[in-house]
């Protein structure tokens, strides 16, 4: 399962966010845009909507067998 880990270490599951990846300076890729998904339901996402800029250090990865988190991509900048 993907998941999203977030600067300060908290880890949500993709299915409670809605994200964008751009292509890293150095080669790869890295998150660009992160918005995380209410309980509620609110913010809601919607095909055109703005997402708001990840904050540095977040992190598309996934929760490897050692349960440990393993990236994806670059951290944010």
């Amino acid at each position: 399962m993907y998941v999203i880990k977030t600067n300060a270490g908290n880890i949500y599951p993709v299915e409670k966010c809605v994200y964008r990846i751009g292509a890293a300076t150095g080669g790869g890729y890295k998150l660009t845009h992160l918005d995380l998904i209410n309980v509620s339901g609110t913010p809601a996402p919607t095909l055109q909507a703005s997402l708001t800029a990840a904050t540095a250090g977040d992190e598309l990865g996934y929760i490897g067998k050692s349960g440990r988190f393993i990236a994806i991509t670059e951290p944010a900048t």
